[in-house]
């Protein structure tokens, strides 16, 4: 009975596992793999890197990765989740939920007071699309709805559509 007992307690140990990514992800296959350092020297490849649905990442070497092992057994693993304190935003409130890029600090931030933050690390946003705003719009202090155009004189012609930039 105590070496069943020993046995299951192991099993259980060998459960989770942290360690660090090594290398990059192979992505030649319908779920990525990666190799993953744990403690005590123990190298792990091939490892599938599992996410949640509708999110993708490339984890880099040097990136936190949290294992699981199916039964213990340290040569059936997956990779559950990534991170990297290394780049991580710190100027989150609690609460606060922010999508970032860890090497170019491009991030989308939902911030406590309800607010949005998109904050690209080169200034450009790209879409594709129509944007619809319900409210105003300000481009370099200028208002579209509260704008003045000064040494215009009033007449009834129109002006025609705007000309690219």
């Amino acid at each position: 009975m105590r070496d069943i007992l020993e046995r299951m307690g192991r099993s259980l140990s060998n459960l989770p596992g942290i360690g660090r990514i090594t290398a990059n992800t192979n992505e030649t296959m319908a779920t990525p793999t990666t190799q993953v350092a744990l403690p005590g020297g123990n190298m792990r490849s091939d490892l599938p890197l599992l996410q949640d649905y509708g999110f993708a990442s490339r984890p880099v070497p040097g990136s936190d990765a949290t294992v699981i092992f199916q039964s213990g057994d340290r040569s059936r693993g997956v990779i559950v989740a990534t991170g990297d304190q290394r780049n991580r935003p710190t100027d989150l409130q609690p609460g606060e939920v922010c999508l970032y890029h860890p090497q170019t600090k491009s991030r989308i931030w939902l911030k406590a007071d309800g607010s949005i933050e998109l904050a690209p690390a080169n200034g450009k946003i790209t879409m594709t699309g129509t944007l619809t705003v319900t409210e105003d719009v300000v481009a370099n202090g200028i208002s579209v709805v509260n704008h003045v155009h000064t040494g215009v004189q009033t007449g009834s012609g129109q002006s025609g559509p705007p000309k690219a930039v």
